[in-house]
Protein backbone atom coordinates (compact mmCIF):
# COMPACT_ATOMS: atom_id res chain seq x y z
CA UNK A 1 0.00 0.00 0.00
CA UNK A 2 1.48 3.74 -0.82
CA UNK A 3 2.15 6.11 1.84
CA UNK A 4 -0.34 8.15 0.29
CA UNK A 5 -3.48 5.26 1.09
CA UNK A 6 -2.23 5.26 4.42
CA UNK A 7 -2.19 8.73 5.32
CA UNK A 8 -5.77 8.73 3.65
CA UNK A 9 -6.71 5.81 5.94
CA UNK A 10 -5.39 8.05 8.94
CA UNK A 11 -8.09 10.79 8.13
CA UNK A 12 -10.68 8.29 7.14
CA UNK A 13 -10.09 6.93 10.97
CA UNK A 14 -12.93 7.50 13.80
CA UNK A 15 -11.52 9.66 16.95
CA UNK A 16 -12.68 7.74 19.80
CA UNK A 17 -11.45 8.51 23.66
CA UNK A 18 -11.29 5.19 25.95
CA UNK A 19 -12.15 5.86 29.12
CA UNK A 20 -11.45 4.15 32.75
CA UNK A 21 -14.77 5.69 34.16
CA UNK A 22 -13.89 3.76 37.55
CA UNK A 23 -11.27 1.76 38.97
CA UNK A 24 -14.07 -0.01 41.30
CA UNK A 25 -14.33 -3.73 39.86
CA UNK A 26 -16.34 -6.76 41.31
CA UNK A 27 -14.14 -9.26 39.76
CA UNK A 28 -10.42 -9.66 40.41
CA UNK A 29 -8.71 -10.56 36.80
CA UNK A 30 -5.25 -12.17 37.20
CA UNK A 31 -4.09 -9.73 34.11
CA UNK A 32 -5.77 -6.02 35.36
CA UNK A 33 -3.29 -3.75 33.81
CA UNK A 34 -5.01 -0.89 36.13
CA UNK A 35 -5.05 -3.70 39.28
CA UNK A 36 -8.70 -2.79 39.39
CA UNK A 37 -10.79 -3.32 42.80
CA UNK A 38 -11.32 -0.04 44.92
CA UNK A 39 -12.90 2.99 43.61
CA UNK A 40 -9.40 5.31 42.48
CA UNK A 41 -8.66 8.12 44.68
CA UNK A 42 -10.55 11.61 44.00
CA UNK A 43 -12.28 9.94 40.18
CA UNK A 44 -13.93 12.85 38.33
CA UNK A 45 -17.37 13.56 39.97
CA UNK A 46 -20.84 13.33 37.52
CA UNK A 47 -20.67 17.47 36.81
CA UNK A 48 -16.85 17.00 35.79
CA UNK A 49 -17.71 13.68 33.68
CA UNK A 50 -20.62 15.41 32.20
CA UNK A 51 -18.47 18.34 31.26
CA UNK A 52 -16.28 16.11 29.52
CA UNK A 53 -17.90 14.40 27.51
CA UNK A 54 -18.92 18.03 26.19
CA UNK A 55 -15.52 18.40 25.60
CA UNK A 56 -14.86 15.63 23.91
CA UNK A 57 -17.38 16.25 21.45
CA UNK A 58 -16.49 19.50 20.65
CA UNK A 59 -13.00 18.32 20.28
CA UNK A 60 -14.14 15.94 17.25
CA UNK A 61 -14.34 12.90 19.32
CA UNK A 62 -17.02 11.00 17.94
CA UNK A 63 -17.06 7.95 20.26
CA UNK A 64 -16.54 7.19 23.64
CA UNK A 65 -15.88 3.85 25.05
CA UNK A 66 -16.43 3.59 29.05
CA UNK A 67 -14.47 0.61 31.06
CA UNK A 68 -13.19 0.45 34.07
CA UNK A 69 -12.58 -1.41 36.51
CA UNK A 70 -16.34 -2.25 36.01
CA UNK A 71 -17.92 1.20 34.66
CA UNK A 72 -21.45 -0.45 35.11
CA UNK A 73 -20.79 0.19 38.94
CA UNK A 74 -21.00 4.03 39.12
CA UNK A 75 -24.38 5.19 39.99
CA UNK A 76 -24.10 8.19 37.44
CA UNK A 77 -23.37 6.08 34.75
CA UNK A 78 -26.80 5.74 32.99
CA UNK A 79 -26.70 9.62 33.25
CA UNK A 80 -23.41 10.01 31.58
CA UNK A 81 -23.82 7.47 28.98
CA UNK A 82 -27.14 9.74 28.18
CA UNK A 83 -24.85 12.48 27.61
CA UNK A 84 -22.86 11.12 25.38
CA UNK A 85 -25.89 9.68 22.93
CA UNK A 86 -27.43 13.25 23.66
CA UNK A 87 -24.10 14.54 21.92
CA UNK A 88 -24.61 11.94 18.90
CA UNK A 89 -21.38 10.22 19.80
CA UNK A 90 -20.79 6.20 19.39
CA UNK A 91 -21.29 4.49 23.04
CA UNK A 92 -19.23 1.19 23.72
CA UNK A 93 -19.78 -0.06 27.28
CA UNK A 94 -17.03 -2.28 28.22
CA UNK A 95 -17.93 -4.83 30.77
CA UNK A 96 -17.10 -8.32 32.82
CA UNK A 97 -20.79 -8.61 32.62
CA UNK A 98 -21.54 -9.24 36.25
CA UNK A 99 -23.32 -6.30 36.38
CA UNK A 100 -25.38 -5.98 32.92
CA UNK A 101 -28.44 -8.26 33.80
CA UNK A 102 -30.68 -5.96 35.82
CA UNK A 103 -29.35 -2.87 32.83
CA UNK A 104 -30.59 -4.66 30.29
CA UNK A 105 -33.62 -1.99 29.59
CA UNK A 106 -31.83 0.91 30.37
CA UNK A 107 -28.87 -0.47 27.66
CA UNK A 108 -31.70 -1.03 25.16
CA UNK A 109 -33.17 2.58 25.38
CA UNK A 110 -29.82 4.36 24.80
CA UNK A 111 -29.28 2.35 21.80
CA UNK A 112 -25.87 1.43 23.14
CA UNK A 113 -23.71 1.61 19.82
CA UNK A 114 -21.77 -2.14 21.92
CA UNK A 115 -21.52 -3.67 24.80
CA UNK A 116 -18.11 -5.42 24.62
CA UNK A 117 -17.70 -8.47 27.50
CA UNK A 118 -14.75 -10.59 28.87
CA UNK A 119 -14.45 -14.45 27.84
CA UNK A 120 -11.26 -15.38 29.03
CA UNK A 121 -12.37 -19.51 28.77
CA UNK A 122 -13.78 -21.97 26.87
CA UNK A 123 -14.76 -23.50 30.28
CA UNK A 124 -16.06 -22.76 33.47
CA UNK A 125 -13.00 -23.39 35.59
CA UNK A 126 -11.01 -21.16 33.08
CA UNK A 127 -12.59 -18.24 32.60
CA UNK A 128 -13.82 -18.26 36.52
CA UNK A 129 -10.21 -18.86 37.57
CA UNK A 130 -9.08 -15.76 35.27
CA UNK A 131 -11.86 -13.61 36.34
CA UNK A 132 -11.36 -14.25 40.39
CA UNK A 133 -14.77 -14.64 40.59
CA UNK A 134 -17.13 -17.87 40.45
CA UNK A 135 -19.67 -18.18 38.78
CA UNK A 136 -18.47 -15.47 35.90
CA UNK A 137 -18.62 -17.64 32.98
CA UNK A 138 -22.51 -18.65 32.85
CA UNK A 139 -22.55 -14.58 33.87
CA UNK A 140 -21.19 -13.90 30.71
CA UNK A 141 -23.34 -15.97 28.64
CA UNK A 142 -26.26 -15.26 30.25
CA UNK A 143 -25.55 -11.40 29.23
CA UNK A 144 -24.76 -12.41 26.04
CA UNK A 145 -27.96 -14.14 25.52
CA UNK A 146 -29.99 -11.68 27.06
CA UNK A 147 -28.00 -8.33 25.20
CA UNK A 148 -28.70 -10.58 21.81
CA UNK A 149 -32.55 -11.21 22.32
CA UNK A 150 -33.05 -7.02 23.00
CA UNK A 151 -30.88 -6.83 19.64
CA UNK A 152 -28.33 -5.05 21.43
CA UNK A 153 -24.82 -5.24 19.58
CA UNK A 154 -22.46 -7.64 21.68
CA UNK A 155 -19.01 -8.09 21.18
CA UNK A 156 -16.50 -10.33 23.12
CA UNK A 157 -13.12 -9.51 24.06
CA UNK A 158 -10.13 -12.78 24.95
CA UNK A 159 -7.31 -11.65 26.82
CA UNK A 160 -4.60 -14.28 25.92
CA UNK A 161 -2.08 -16.02 28.73
CA UNK A 162 -0.34 -19.12 28.68
CA UNK A 163 -3.25 -20.54 30.73
CA UNK A 164 -5.98 -20.08 28.06
CA UNK A 165 -3.65 -19.98 25.00
CA UNK A 166 -5.02 -24.00 24.60
CA UNK A 167 -8.92 -22.92 24.67
CA UNK A 168 -9.02 -20.68 21.59
CA UNK A 169 -10.32 -23.00 19.30
CA UNK A 170 -12.78 -24.00 22.04
CA UNK A 171 -14.09 -20.30 22.39
CA UNK A 172 -14.47 -20.63 18.58
CA UNK A 173 -16.28 -23.28 18.75
CA UNK A 174 -18.72 -21.36 21.36
CA UNK A 175 -18.79 -18.39 19.02
CA UNK A 176 -19.81 -19.93 15.51
CA UNK A 177 -22.92 -18.41 14.44
CA UNK A 178 -23.95 -16.42 16.98
CA UNK A 179 -23.73 -13.05 15.71
CA UNK A 180 -20.98 -11.82 17.98
CA UNK A 181 -17.68 -10.22 17.21
CA UNK A 182 -14.68 -11.41 18.87
CA UNK A 183 -11.55 -9.83 19.31
CA UNK A 184 -8.45 -11.77 20.82
CA UNK A 185 -5.53 -9.62 22.33
CA UNK A 186 -2.39 -10.65 24.80
CA UNK A 187 -2.08 -9.71 27.80
CA UNK A 188 0.31 -7.76 29.15
CA UNK A 189 3.01 -7.74 32.21
CA UNK A 190 1.34 -4.58 33.57
CA UNK A 191 -0.72 -3.89 36.68
CA UNK A 192 -1.31 -7.17 38.52
CA UNK A 193 -0.23 -9.57 35.71
CA UNK A 194 2.50 -11.65 36.26
CA UNK A 195 5.29 -11.97 33.47
CA UNK A 196 5.78 -15.39 33.86
CA UNK A 197 2.19 -15.96 32.27
CA UNK A 198 2.23 -13.90 29.35
CA UNK A 199 2.30 -16.18 26.36
CA UNK A 200 6.12 -16.42 24.51
CA UNK A 201 7.04 -14.93 20.90
CA UNK A 202 6.22 -18.36 19.66
CA UNK A 203 2.65 -18.84 21.27
CA UNK A 204 2.22 -15.06 19.98
CA UNK A 205 2.98 -16.37 16.32
CA UNK A 206 0.49 -19.48 16.76
CA UNK A 207 -2.37 -17.03 18.12
CA UNK A 208 -1.82 -15.33 15.11
CA UNK A 209 -2.09 -18.23 12.78
CA UNK A 210 -5.02 -19.30 14.38
CA UNK A 211 -6.81 -16.37 13.65
CA UNK A 212 -5.47 -16.12 9.92
CA UNK A 213 -6.99 -19.97 9.53
CA UNK A 214 -9.88 -18.76 11.19
CA UNK A 215 -10.68 -15.57 8.36
CA UNK A 216 -9.84 -18.34 5.84
CA UNK A 217 -11.88 -21.35 7.15
CA UNK A 218 -15.67 -18.62 8.67
CA UNK A 219 -17.19 -15.96 6.53
CA UNK A 220 -17.11 -12.55 8.66
CA UNK A 221 -20.74 -13.45 8.93
CA UNK A 222 -19.95 -16.85 10.73
CA UNK A 223 -17.54 -15.19 12.72
CA UNK A 224 -16.39 -12.21 12.65
CA UNK A 225 -13.11 -11.98 14.68
CA UNK A 226 -10.05 -9.53 14.68
CA UNK A 227 -6.71 -9.22 16.45
CA UNK A 228 -6.10 -6.27 19.10
CA UNK A 229 -3.52 -3.97 18.63
CA UNK A 230 -0.76 -6.31 19.44
CA UNK A 231 -1.34 -8.39 16.25
CA UNK A 232 -1.28 -8.51 12.90
CA UNK A 233 0.73 -5.90 10.53
CA UNK A 234 3.12 -6.75 7.74
CA UNK A 235 3.42 -10.05 8.08
CA UNK A 236 5.24 -11.94 4.70
CA UNK A 237 2.48 -14.39 4.77
CA UNK A 238 -0.23 -13.97 7.01
CA UNK A 239 -2.49 -11.23 6.29
CA UNK A 240 -4.04 -7.80 8.63
CA UNK A 241 -5.39 -9.12 11.61
CA UNK A 242 -6.75 -6.11 12.73
CA UNK A 243 -10.11 -3.87 11.72
CA UNK A 244 -8.09 -0.93 10.25
CA UNK A 245 -4.80 -1.36 8.35
CA UNK A 246 -1.76 -0.83 10.76
CA UNK A 247 -1.05 3.00 9.96
CA UNK A 248 1.17 3.31 12.98
CA UNK A 249 0.21 3.42 16.73
CA UNK A 250 -2.82 5.92 17.24
CA UNK A 251 -1.94 6.71 21.13
CA UNK A 252 -3.08 10.73 20.63
CA UNK A 253 -4.33 10.91 17.56
CA UNK A 254 -7.19 8.49 16.97
CA UNK A 255 -7.27 7.23 20.65
CA UNK A 256 -7.07 9.13 23.68
CA UNK A 257 -6.83 7.47 27.36
CA UNK A 258 -8.73 9.12 30.08
CA UNK A 259 -8.21 7.64 33.51
CA UNK A 260 -11.23 7.95 36.21
CA UNK A 261 -9.06 10.77 38.09
CA UNK A 262 -8.92 13.09 34.45
CA UNK A 263 -5.41 12.50 33.97
CA UNK A 264 -5.09 11.98 30.14
CA UNK A 265 -2.56 10.23 28.10
CA UNK A 266 -2.20 9.29 24.29
CA UNK A 267 -3.05 5.19 25.12
CA UNK A 268 -4.56 3.75 28.96
CA UNK A 269 -1.83 0.73 27.95
CA UNK A 270 0.88 3.20 28.55
CA UNK A 271 2.52 4.00 31.62
CA UNK A 272 2.25 7.00 33.99
CA UNK A 273 5.06 8.72 32.57
CA UNK A 274 3.10 8.97 29.57
CA UNK A 275 0.34 11.58 31.42
CA UNK A 276 -0.27 14.75 29.40
CA UNK A 277 -2.02 16.75 31.58
CA UNK A 278 -5.66 16.76 33.78
CA UNK A 279 -8.92 17.81 32.70
CA UNK A 280 -9.20 19.51 36.11
CA UNK A 281 -6.15 21.77 35.31
CA UNK A 282 -6.36 22.23 31.72
CA UNK A 283 -9.70 21.59 29.36
CA UNK A 284 -9.26 18.66 26.75
CA UNK A 285 -8.98 21.08 24.09
CA UNK A 286 -5.74 23.23 25.38
CA UNK A 287 -4.14 19.37 26.45
CA UNK A 288 -4.84 17.55 23.19
CA UNK A 289 -3.47 21.23 21.15
CA UNK A 290 -1.16 22.67 23.26
CA UNK A 291 0.18 20.20 25.62
CA UNK A 292 -0.23 16.94 24.12
CA UNK A 293 3.34 16.26 23.50
CA UNK A 294 2.95 13.13 21.26
CA UNK A 295 6.20 13.77 19.07
CA UNK A 296 8.10 13.18 22.48
CA UNK A 297 6.07 9.63 22.32
CA UNK A 298 7.16 9.03 18.90
CA UNK A 299 10.78 9.71 19.22
CA UNK A 300 10.79 7.98 22.43
CA UNK A 301 9.35 4.94 20.57
CA UNK A 302 12.06 5.71 17.46
CA UNK A 303 14.77 5.68 19.41
CA UNK A 304 13.97 2.62 21.94
CA UNK A 305 13.24 0.59 18.67
CA UNK A 306 15.89 1.24 16.71
CA UNK A 307 18.38 -2.18 17.48
CA UNK A 308 15.93 -3.57 15.51
CA UNK A 309 12.83 -1.63 13.96
CA UNK A 310 15.05 1.39 12.20
CA UNK A 311 16.66 -1.56 10.21
CA UNK A 312 13.40 -2.89 8.84
CA UNK A 313 11.45 -1.46 5.49
CA UNK A 314 8.37 -1.73 6.99
CA UNK A 315 9.49 0.75 9.64
CA UNK A 316 7.88 4.09 7.87
CA UNK A 317 4.33 2.46 7.55
CA UNK A 318 4.69 0.47 10.75
CA UNK A 319 6.48 2.99 13.21
CA UNK A 320 7.71 0.00 15.57
CA UNK A 321 4.23 -1.69 16.13
CA UNK A 322 1.68 -0.93 19.57
CA UNK A 323 3.95 1.66 21.72
CA UNK A 324 2.07 -0.23 24.83
CA UNK A 325 3.04 -3.20 24.24
CA UNK A 326 6.36 -2.64 23.29
CA UNK A 327 6.74 -1.00 26.75
CA UNK A 328 4.80 -3.20 28.44
CA UNK A 329 7.13 -6.21 27.06
CA UNK A 330 10.46 -4.56 27.10
CA UNK A 331 10.68 -5.97 23.40
CA UNK A 332 12.71 -3.48 21.54
CA UNK A 333 15.64 -5.39 20.88
CA UNK A 334 13.15 -8.81 19.88
CA UNK A 335 9.59 -7.82 19.61
CA UNK A 336 6.80 -9.58 19.41
CA UNK A 337 6.56 -8.53 15.51
CA UNK A 338 5.23 -11.44 13.35
CA UNK A 339 7.67 -10.42 11.06
CA UNK A 340 10.53 -10.76 13.05
CA UNK A 341 9.78 -14.33 14.38
CA UNK A 342 9.15 -15.55 10.37
CA UNK A 343 12.43 -14.17 9.81
CA UNK A 344 13.36 -16.75 12.64
CA UNK A 345 11.38 -19.46 12.05
CA UNK A 346 11.96 -19.17 8.10
CA UNK A 347 15.77 -17.81 7.59
CA UNK A 348 14.72 -15.98 4.94
CA UNK A 349 13.00 -12.70 3.75
CA UNK A 350 11.96 -14.25 0.57
CA UNK A 351 9.04 -17.10 0.48
CA UNK A 352 7.83 -18.75 -2.47
CA UNK A 353 6.16 -16.91 -5.18
CA UNK A 354 2.66 -18.85 -4.28
CA UNK A 355 2.44 -17.38 -1.08
CA UNK A 356 3.26 -14.24 -2.16
CA UNK A 357 0.16 -14.70 -4.67
CA UNK A 358 -1.73 -16.23 -1.84
CA UNK A 359 -0.95 -12.99 0.49
CA UNK A 360 -2.18 -10.18 -2.07
CA UNK A 361 -5.62 -12.65 -2.33
CA UNK A 362 -5.77 -12.50 1.30
CA UNK A 363 -5.32 -9.04 1.81
CA UNK A 364 -8.60 -8.65 -0.38
CA UNK A 365 -10.25 -11.14 0.99
CA UNK A 366 -9.30 -8.83 4.17
CA UNK A 367 -10.92 -5.68 2.77
CA UNK A 368 -14.02 -7.63 1.71
CA UNK A 369 -14.68 -9.09 4.90
CA UNK A 370 -14.11 -5.48 6.34
CA UNK A 371 -17.03 -4.00 4.52
CA UNK A 372 -19.64 -7.09 4.68
CA UNK A 373 -18.66 -6.42 8.73
CA UNK A 374 -19.98 -3.41 8.69
CA UNK A 375 -23.34 -4.34 7.22
CA UNK A 376 -23.91 -7.10 10.29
Amino acid sequence: MTNIKYQLSYFLKHRCAVWEFTLKCNSKCIHCGSSAGKSRLNELNTEEALKLVNDLHSCGYDGIALMGGEPLLRDDWYEVAQKIKKNKMKLTIVSNGLAIIDKIQKLKKLQTDCISLSLDGATPNTHDYIRGIKGSFDKVFKSIQLLKAQNIPVSVITTVNTINFKELNLIRDLLIDQKIAWQIQIALPIGRFPRSLVVSREQFYGIAMFIASSFRKYSVKELPLIGGHCFGYFSMLLPELGLDLWIGCQAGKSVLGIQSNGNVKGCLTLPDDFIVGNVRVNSIHDIINSRFDLRNSQLLHKYSSQNYCNNCKMFKKCKGGCLGTAIALNSYDNPYCLRVIEKKLFKNEEFPFRWKIDSKISRYKYLYNKFLMKQI
